[in-house]
This record gives C-alpha cells, sequence and structure tokens, in this order.
C-alpha cells in the first residue's frame, strides 16, 4: 500500500518522530528535526508520506511538504544513502544549499551533513547533478531559492550547528539561536560559536 499523504491529530512530538492520529489509530512516522510541528501539537496537521518496507520492518517516513519529500526520494535513489541517512540531511533544512553544492560540484559542504563522507557525498553529485532542473522545480520549497556563492555561509551555519551539538545543547534550541541571533557581521565559524553563544547568555 502506497500513502501519500496523512491528515490527522498531531498528538506527540520525539526526537526522531511525530505521532499522528487518525481513524482511532496512532502512526509512529519518523520526520526531519520533529520539533519544526512543536507549535501545532493538539492540532490538524497533514504529514506527506513515504512507506519503506525491509525484511525485518515497515516504516513511515514524514515530510513538512511536498518538495521536501522529492527531495527525500532523490537521495535515497543515490547508492549509499538510506532513509534515515537522508532524513539526517533534510532536518538540516537548507534544501537550498544541498542543491546548490551539489551544482557547483562541493564536496566538503555535502559532508558536513550528518552520515556522508567523501565518497557519499562524490556519488550525492554523481548521481544527481543530471538531476539538478528537476531538483530545482520539484524539491525546492517556496521561500528558498539556489544561489552558489551563498555556499559559505549555508556551510558556516552547518559547522555551527554542529559545534552547538557537541557542547550539549538540544537541537531545539540550536535552531532558535540560528533563527534570531544576528549573524549578519559574521565571516566565520569561530565568531558564529561567539555570537551563538553570547545570545544563549543573554536571552
Amino acid at each position: 500500500m502506497m500513502y501519500q499523504y496523512i491528515k490527522g491529530l498531531l498528538v506527540d512530538l520525539t526526537s526522531e518522530a511525530v505521532v499522528v492520529e487518525t481513524a482511532g489509530l496512532a502512526y509512529y512516522i519518523y520526520f526531519p528535526n520533529p520539533y519544526r510541528l512543536s507549535d501545532q501539537k493538539g492540532q490538524q496537521v497533514q504529514v506527506w508520506l513515504y512507506q519503506a518496507v525491509s525484511q525485518d520492518a515497515i516504516r513511515l517516513y514524514g515530510f513538512f511538504d511536498q518538495a521536501e519529500k522529492q527531495l527525500f526520494l532523490q537521495l535515497i535513489s543515490v547508492s549509499g544513502i538510506g532513509p534515515k541517512s537522508a532524513l539526517s540531511i533534510l532536518a538540516y533544512g537548507d534544501q537550498a544549499g544541498f542543491i546548490a553544492a551539489i551544482e557547483s560540484e562541493n564536496v566538503k559542504f555535502l559532508t558536513k551533513f550528518p552520515g556522508v563522507g567523501k565518497k557519499t557525498a562524490q556519488q550525492i553529485i554523481l548521481d544527481l547533478q543530471s538531476k539538478l532542473s528537476r531538483l530545482k522545480s520539484e524539491a525546492l520549497p517556496a521561500d528558498q531559492e539556489v544561489i552558489s556563492d551563498q555556499s559559505e555561509s549555508s556551510q558556516m551555519m552547518i559547522e555551527l550547528e554542529a559545534a552547538l551539538n557537541s557542547l550539549g545543547y538540544a537541537k531545539r534550541e540550536i535552531d532558535q539561536v540560528i533563527k534570531k541571533g544576528d549573524f549578519s557581521e559574521v565571516d566565520n565559524t569561530a565568531d558564529a560559536i561567539r555570537v551563538a553563544l553570547r545570545y544563549i547568555t543573554l536571552k
């Protein structure tokens, strides 16, 4: 059975999934950065779905919108990337930076994503460069635009997230810092970390 999406009550969130109840059944759906939906807990939501069937389990993977699902489908078509690795990439929320890195063959940028080593990054570029037009039209949120010269800034934010994570800060807190912190005068990761820590201390 193939699913397109589910509409129901968002009853719970975990670090890896959302739980959506509909017609008396509750579905555990793996989701990239579930805390994006924290303000909708207890409300009706629509989650786009992909069902993965393996020898030991049947799992549902969910997405914020159809564009996110399309990028997921392209990612799992790459040799060496499974559903969980694809979700980890999507959890960073920088589809535009990711697609720009493929376009510019920026292996170093791609290796900043969880579970992506140099060989996997090269494979991503090899497998997806020919699909760039489709990625830009189908797998890019309406509020994002692929701009290659923004890759350096996006890479810095990924490095900042990794640094804050290693310091023990929760994903939700890190997302808030990156969204609300003033990084306009920052041009390297070390300075970005200082700005982030100052924001956390003062908030």
